[in-house]
């Protein structure tokens, strides 16, 4: 056997079992990724096959397919020193007599060595006792079909222990005769990891925190509308300014948009809208999918996701709808949102993070840190829909729900919904259709228009503040505020 070599050989331990050693070699270095805990996931949801570690049995063939198409060796001999460090541990701590040998290799039949844990309780009561070595295989891309794991298994976990002993008889022989002193076992689990091809359907993050593992799946959905569902003296500014750049691939493009105005007005239609121009998938975060109670937790998170969001950055874009808790921080008093907000206005500067849209009603909590060209470049302030928008709105959703309205009636709830928002108008229709039973009349329509409350100057007052914020904010900004005559 030629040497190959050693990145490292150490001892490892927690105080969560104080007896307990671990012996660590690699011949890579280790890299945590949330690869590495799914890992340690897909093992641990078997535990009940592992806690049977007396049975001398063949138990198992654990068969884990990684969606993201790529084998890192590094990233999955990380996964030893949580498991090891937790689960292993804690099943050597109450069998003492039994040492557990996690080994990960390349193929099978000829297994090339990437690293190996062999975890033993050094407080054996009987030192003259015999021990008994339990193999744990975790193969990567095996070479030979599942069929034929099994009668390969044993040959294998005598190949690689072997392999090991003598590296440590070399490297480490203070540690050989403590390894050495065990009778070796059939395996207690093989575990295959092949590629798969990926899917955009979610990303997956798992943290540890000690002894826990956290784990997050969000997920990656197609826009479900398109510039047709736009005000069209938006749309050409849009292509213009992001669309046509970006397309292009030019260096130049912008790498973000922020779309900000009043509830209901379609920020989160034009956020889905600009997504679907680009050709790209959409994935939300929110602050509830990875806040924690616990100090450190909730940044650990946060960076476990956006390491996995700019994998995929050429196919989605991230999309942060309500981001008014992205605030200034000079809004900001508590230690922990402090530091929440740093993580993320971090990711977001970043120049290979996905093109990102964050929608806000208020646009003054925003930290204009993050509002400037170069990070999100281009800000869209949409007010109340004109009548033109209004009527748009109006028969797209009398087709989608396929209400019967008469034509001539149009012209009545475009009047009659001034100052409406594009949500409001939506309901107005409903609301009709439901008095009407699927038919809007005349007195529907005057019926539903009492059951909703609009205060005109208050909307006014908002649309004076628009164009006054649209007047101050810095870099390149694309507006859509009707004047007063056109939404009357």
């Amino acid at each position: 056997m030629s040497e190959r070599r050693i990145v490292d050989i150490k001892v490892l331990w927690t105080n969560l079992y104080r007896s307990v050693r671990t012996f660590l070699l690699t011949f890579v270095k280790p890299i945590e990724s949330s690869i590495s805990y799914r890992m340690v996931e897909s093992f641990i949801r078997r535990r009940d096959l592992v806690d049977e570690i007396d049975d001398d049995k063949y138990h198992l063939l654990l068969k884990v397919n990684l969606r993201n198409g790529t084998l890192n060796p590094n990233e999955l001999s990380y996964s030893l020193i949580p498991l090891t460090l937790t689960y292993i541990s804690k099943v050597v701590s109450k069998n003492s007599e039994y040492i557990l040998g996690t080994f990960l290799f390349e193929g099978f039949t000829k297994p090339k060595l990437i690293a190996s844990a062999i975890t033993i309780n050094k407080d054996k009561k009987s030192r003259n006792e015999e021990r008994y070595l339990r193999p744990i295989l975790i193969s990567l891309a095996p070479d030979v079909p599942d069929s034929a794991i099994k009668k390969h298994s044993f040959k294998v976990s005598k190949s690689v222990y072997d392999e090991v002993l003598n590296y440590f008889s070399t490297y480490a022989p203070k540690y050989f005769d403590i390894l050495n002193s065990s009778e070796l076992m059939k395996p207690l689990v093989v575990m295959t990891i092949r590629s798969g091809f990926e899917t955009l359907d979610e990303i997956k993050a798992v943290v540890s925190d000690g002894n826990e593992f956290r784990e997050i799946r969000i997920p990656i959905k197609s826009p479900s509308w398109s510039f047709n569902d736009l005000p069209l003296k938006l749309v050409e500014d849009i292509r213009t300014i992001i669309v046509n750049p970006s397309m292009r691939d030019l260096n130049f493009a912008p790498k973000g948009a922020f779309i900000t105005g009043p509830p209901g007005v379609g920020k989160s239609v034009m956020a889905e809208s600009l997504a679907s121009s680009l050709g790209l998938k959409i994935i939300e975060l929110r602050p509830s999918l990875y806040r924690s109670m616990w100090y450190g937790a909730t940044e650990k998170m946060l960076n476990a996701i956006f390491h996995q969001i700019i994998k995929k950055k050429s196919d989605i874009a991230l999309v942060i709808d309500d981001a008014e808790f992205v605030s200034s921080r000079k809004y900001t008093t508590h230690e922990a949102h402090v530091s929440e907000i740093s993580t993320m206005l971090y990711h977001l500067q970043r120049p290979d993070r996905p093109f990102t849209i964050l929608t806000a009603n208020n646009p003054d909590l925003i930290d204009p840190a993050l509002l400037r060209p170069g990070r999100i470049d281009v800000s869209i302030v949409l007010g109340y829909p004109d009548r033109v928008m209004r009527r748009k709105i109006i028969e797209r959703n009398i087709s989608k729900y396929n209400i019967v309205v008469e034509d001539s009636l149009i012209d009545n709830l475009v009047t009659l919904s001034k100052w409406f928002s594009a949500a409001e108008v939506d309901a107005f229709i409903r609301l009709a259709a439901s008095r009407g039973e699927g038919k809007a009349r005349y007195e529907d329509v005057e019926w539903a228009r009492k059951k909703i409350t609009v205060n005109y100057s208050e909307r006014k007052s908002m649309q004076e503040y628009l164009k006054w914020w649209s007047s101050k904010t810095q870099g390149i900004v694309i507006t859509y505020i009707p004047n007063e005559n056109e939404i009357e």
